[in-house]
């Protein structure tokens, strides 16, 4: 079977191939397009650009009706530096559905247009980076590298794509921000609707003055014009739904019931699929409703490996379940469709696929209602008066369908339980962390000391790390944990080989290191009591907090600051010293709206000192306007963790 699909694969490729010349051709600009002149001064700043090169004209116009976009971009190269980078252009679309027309390509020089167009060579590049992922799109990209590009040239390119998925049922939807990450001189957004039709939409932060609506024929004529665009102004750990953009959206579709019909539809079946090849496979005849549900659940996601092909109607319409029990392969929407009809051959008649966004999540429904907006497809299903989520994409989870760990993207569509509102997520089960264990011996000040790490994961933790060990040797995980060691310590070895321990059913994952460390204490003389004394001195860094928690400068922020969750993490270090030690036990809590931290000493015995530190956070994100608190008191906490260790010599 793996043989046979490569073979698809390479015949899908080759297919593609033969029909680019059908698709990419020269032409003139639609007459519906509308001139805008290149801007003939500018307020841009080269100290305010990246890459040495801007658009000094954005001309971006959309024909809804006639499904056709048309791009006019205009480089200004005001640098050396920015040759290279304003040099190549390029153009993607998808094969399946989709045309390119070239209209020109102009050199401006001094004032006077150099021709270019009939020089244009394209190289075409499969856009098929994600195939080691099992994700084909069909998309490929026109590629030059222009001659003769020189500073101070301006690069015209124009061209249009015609075409739109079938998928979406002639119903539309456009998505343009108003800025880049480079200012532009003149920004032109031009969009031509159906006076017929009711669409909704809005330009959102923008004047009201550089917004007009005209009617041209049978047309609504939305205008935008922008001048002097400021760049995007980005921020650290700013989360996926956050938005520093104005922007104009335009939706056909008013309310998410319009969207959930349109939904059922993509995955309602032609007729019933034949599943019985997979309950024969699967089970043995003896098992209650909850060991078959745990058994579908195992299968689709194990048995059934993630491969899609996304061109075209694939891209949102699934395979069949039979076809894809066949095939062996499907992605997301193809799995989860698989699983919703098995779910429902054994009696869970409450099975739904779930649509949702897996950037803009909880914030989904800030949009227009849209069948664009989604990217990603997972199950819903009801028992015994308790909802569950599952992700069919995710290999190898462990514990049963009680425990399942389902990321919590916010507010998602459930196809077939029709809503004015998307819903919200509320997966049961959250339980996911590690548990990490350094553990010291050391026997002497100048020897080296003995290091036990036990590394515990739980929940996703664990599926996580299983899913990592599969791609991995374990000589490729103890060479990465040897390299992280090293940063800290002068000298490390390896000791014995890592011991991996799986417990699938209650999905814990622990892994066994056994290291030589050295080099970590210092012989120091320190002025005490106007006595010069003499000290093994060690300054311990837990530096496995340190990408959680760290000295930062705290500032005020614009946008929400993104934190890690869910986080669990308990870490545990135990030393145990050559000599006697006597340390006072404490304890320091830090509670905040964003996470909780705790650190605890104590004195375990004459010899020996362990230390626990426990953080979690609490929430995906926090508010631009309560960042700063909580940044500082982060700070304060990274800035104690340090722990010096000293014994009289």
């Amino acid at each position: 079977m793996e043989k046979i699909n490569r073979l698809f694969l390479a015949l899908l490729l080759i297919s593609t191939h033969t029909i680019y010349a059908q698709i990419f051709d020269f032409g003139e600009i639609p007459e519906w397009v509308e001139k805008v002149d290149i801007p003939k001064e500018s307020s841009i700043s080269q100290y305010d650009v990246l890459s040495g090169y801007y658009l000094t004209l954005a001309d971006y116009q959309f024909n809804i009706e006639k499904e056709t976009s048309f791009k006019h971009d205009v480089i200004n190269v005001i640098s050396y530096s920015g040759i290279t980078n304003a040099s190549q252009i390029s153009v993607s679309f998808d094969t399946a559905y989709q045309e390119l027309i070239i209209h020109h390509l102009y050199i401006w020089r001094n004032g006077k247009k150099i021709d270019r167009t009939k020089d244009l060579s394209f190289e075409i590049i499969n856009n098929e980076v994600n195939l080691q992922q099992g994700i084909y799109t069909g998309q490929i990209t026109l590629y030059d590298n222009l001659n003769d590009i020189r500073k101070d040239d301006l690069i015209d390119f124009a061209y249009s794509i015609k075409g739109y998925n079938p998928i979406f049922q002639n119903e539309k939807y456009l998505f343009i921000p108003l800025q880049m990450l480079n200012p532009i001189d003149l920004y032109a957004i031009r969009v031509l609707i159906d006076t017929e039709k009711d669409y909704q939409y809005k330009c959102s932060s923008c004047d009201s003055t550089n917004l007009s609506v005209t009617l041209v024929d049978n047309y609504k004529v939305i205008t935008i014009n922008e001048e002097n665009v400021k760049s995007i102004e980005l921020e650290d750990r700013m989360p996926s739904w956050s938005l520093p953009f104005k922007y104009f959206s335009i939706s056909s579709q008013h309310s998410w019931v319009e969207v959930n019909k349109w939904a059922q539809d993509i995955f309602s079946l032609a007729e019933e699929p034949d599943l019985k090849e997979v309950f024969d496979e699967i089970f043995t005849g003896d098992e209650t409703t909850e060991d078959k549900i745990n058994k579908i659940i195992d299968f689709v996601q194990d048995d059934i490996r993630y491969m899609g092909i996304e061109s075209g109607i694939g891209s949102i319409k699934p395979f069949p379940p039979d076809q894809v029990v066949v095939q062996r392969f499907g992605d997301c929407k193809d799995k989860s469709l698989l699983l919703v009809s098995l779910l429902k051959k054994i009696g869970v008649e409450k099975a739904y696929p779930v649509l949702l966004n897996t950037i803009m999540q909880d914030h989904l429904d800030e949009l227009y209602p849209s069948n664009e907006l989604f990217n990603h497809a997972i199950v819903r299903f009801d028992y015994n008066d308790t909802i569950y989520w599952v992700d069919p994409s995710m290999a190898q989870q462990g514990g049963d369908f009680h425990d399942l760990f389902c990321i919590d993207y916010g507010k998602v569509l459930i196809a077939g339980l029709p809503a004015d509102t998307l819903y919200p997520m509320s997966p049961n089960n959250k339980n996911t962390g590690a548990k990490i264990m350094d553990e010291y011996t050391m026997e002497s000040f100048t020897e080296p000391a003995s290091l036990k790490i036990i590394s515990t994961r739980y929940g996703f933790e664990a599926d996580q790390r299983r899913l990592m060990m599969h791609n991995y040797t374990t000589k490729n995980i103890s060479d990465i944990v040897s390299k992280e060691l090293q940063m800290v310590f002068p000298v490390v070895n390896r000791t014995e080989d890592l011991v991996i321990s799986d417990n699938i059913e209650s999905n814990q994952f622990v892994v066994v290191y056994n290291y030589e460390v050295d080099g970590f204490w210092t012989d120091k003389e320190i002025m005490l009591n106007n006595e010069v004394n003499h000290f093994w001195l060690f300054r311990f860094e837990p530096v496995y907090l340190y990408q959680y928690l760290n000295e930062t400068s705290c500032e005020k922020r614009n946008y929400e600051y993104e934190l890690y969750y869910p986080l669990n993490l308990s870490y545990r270090v135990i030393f145990h010293f050559p000599q006697k030690i006597l340390i006072q036990d404490d304890l320091d809590i830090f509670d905040n709206e964003a996470f909780h931290f705790e650190e605890k000493v104590e004195q375990i015995d004459s010899n020996s000192l362990q230390i626990d530190y426990s953080f979690h956070t609490k929430k995906k994100s926090v508010k631009a306007e309560e960042y700063l608190d909580i940044c500082k008191q982060r700070s304060a906490i990274a800035k104690e963790l340090p722990v010096i260790i000293y014994f009289y010599k």
